[in-house]
């Protein structure tokens, strides 16, 4: 089984991450270095080439059914269950470029391989949204202790190159690189070595450092494909329901409504 993983750039030509992910159970192998590409189009091919001969299943940061009907009911659950995690979603935007891409899914895979009923085969894995930010909830065991927070990690939140790459990227990949390894994914493997190996520090350019995150959020779109399928029970859609999915979902940690 594949899980693959993308931090998709919602405006085309922008660089999305990639990370690939391949095994029978946890802890999983990375089957190559997450890395960027530089255009929709060569993350569908990157899609189409993996999937191909391969039961997959295929996690996008990104919105992907429901668009154009402002927000979305997705949205309002994921922000209700993770807003006091500071993991709210933010409303779809519209890029002519983001829904090329999903037109060019829905040409590519069928629409019920994006609901929860779905059985991936070669060359039709299961495609789901995953939001990174509330998969942060259940790897690093935030909902334990009341008052616990996402690690926050864009740029947008520190301005300064050196306070984002030391009070945010820097501690979010120890942190990431912490809870994965080893549980979800193998670490003796030349990728995982490389990926751990690229540091990020305040004289990259913006650029670099926008790669770096890319890949770990790549990663852990990956991840969160695996444990539906692996530990289904901590993972669900939101909304429920057996149809609700067709108006827009997100795949998430399972978490009760607060009170």
């Amino acid at each position: 089984m594949r899980f693959l993983g993308v931090d998709l750039a919602w405006k085309d030509g922008n660089p999305s991450g990639v990370a690939l992910l391949a095994g029978q159970r946890f802890p999983l192998r990375l089957r190559e270095i997450p890395h960027s590409l530089g255009r929709h189009e060569d993350v569908l091919g990157w899609i189409a080439r993996h999937v191909a001969r391969h039961r997959a299943s295929v996690a996008i940061d990104a919105p992907l059914l429901g668009l154009g009907t402002g927000r979305r009911i997705c949205d309002n659950e994921i922000s209700s269950r993770f807003g006091r995690f500071h993991a709210s979603t933010h409303s779809p935007p519209r890029y002519p470029g983001l829904d090329a891409f999903i037109a060019a899914l829905l040409s590519a895979y069928p629409l019920e391989s994006f609901g929860p009923a779905w059985q991936p085969r070669s060359a039709c894995p299961a495609i789901r949204e995953i939001y990174p930010n509330a998969l942060q909830v259940l790897l690093f065991t935030l909902d334990r202790t009341p008052g616990l927070t996402i690690v926050k990690y864009k740029q947008r939140h520190f301005g300064d190159r050196r306070r984002w790459v030391e009070r945010g990227l820097r501690p979010f990949i120890e942190r990431c690189a912490t809870a994965l390894g080893g549980r979800y994914v193998v670490t003796g493997d030349t990728a995982w070595r490389a990926l751990v190996a690229l540091r990020p520090s305040a004289s990259m350019s913006g650029a670099e450092l926008k790669s770096i995150e890319d890949r770990w959020d790549a990663i852990l779109c990956a991840v969160g494909a695996a444990l539906e399928f692996f530990q289904k029970p901590s993972m669900r859609f939101y909304p429920d329901g057996a149809e609700a999915w067709r108006s827009g979902f997100i795949l998430a940690p399972a978490l009760p409504c607060p009170r």
